[in-house]
């Protein structure tokens, strides 16, 4: 595939670079240009190891992650505040988002195992929790999207309270449910193709860490719509959440 050129009077350029310059040569050196860039990221963060000791740093962040899901979905069952929220003037993180955290964190831990050779084992665990992450946060992107009450939010436990900077109960942020479908779409992607996958997990792994870091930089300077609220729009991004994705992007830019 070609651009379309337009030579310039007497140059004999086109307009996207010389004769011959096609639609995969830029594509490589955007490819290029984004892989020194995110080199240079991994080195300021401390990320800049061994492909061995990366793995073993996404796994740990993995069960991490997957911990933290769990202490979350306790505190909704037994009405433990301080493990929904930091706060109880910030927003809880929702119990749809805690059982994502878990899912998310099974299928990092599993992106890993299968990037180790163990694709055959992994590739079915990987395939049921990222299917049921683009499941259950589909329907809820879509519901919150087009204002369509499907019962979704209330399918596991019922919020019959409006917590802080929520505009439902139940109802967690956009950015937080796009996340999921990004890790869920990740783990497709590792299924799919696992020996070139790596740059696409490292881009979504950019992202859930640029929207969780942004989010707790709002809530340190008070800027409710760095963490994604918007009155009677969109809730909130909760502490926890935010903290939770800068662990789940950083393990999988791991990888």
């Amino acid at each position: 595939m070609h651009f379309a050129k337009r030579s310039r009077a007497g140059s004999g350029m086109s307009l996207y670079g010389p004769p011959g310059f096609t639609y995969r040569t830029y594509r490589n050196r955007v490819i290029w240009i984004y892989e020194k860039l995110l080199t240079l990221y991994l080195r300021d963060i401390g990320l800049d190891m061994t492909p061995e000791k990366k793995r073993k740093t996404a796994k740990i962040l993995s069960l991490v992650v997957i911990i933290a899901g769990v202490m979350v979905i306790i505190g909704w069952i037994f009405d433990i505040g301080i493990l929904k929220s930091i706060s109880p003037a910030w927003v809880s993180m929702k119990f749809d988002t805690a059982i994502a955290f878990v899912l998310s964190g099974i299928t990092l831990y599993f992106i890993v195992r299968a990037m180790e050779g163990e694709f055959d084992k992994a590739q079915v665990v990987i395939s049921v929790t990222s299917m049921a992450l683009i499941l259950l946060m589909g329907l809820l992107f879509f519901s919150a999207v087009l204002h369509i009450r499907t019962g979704a939010d209330e399918l596991f436990i019922k919020e019959t309270i409006v917590s802080e900077k929520s505009i439902a109960p139940g109802v967690t942020s956009l950015l937080t449910m796009f996340n999921f479908l990004l890790t869920g779409v990740g783990g497709v992607l590792t299924i799919l193709n696992p020996g070139k996958s790596r740059l696409k997990l490292k881009i979504i792994g950019l992202f859930v860490v640029a929207v969780g870091a942004t989010a707790i930089f709002g809530y340190i300077i008070d800027v409710p719509l760095l963490y994604s609220y918007i009155e009677g729009v969109n809730s909130a991004i909760a502490f926890n959440t935010a903290a939770l994705f800068i662990l789940l992007g950083t393990g999988l830019l791991c990888l």
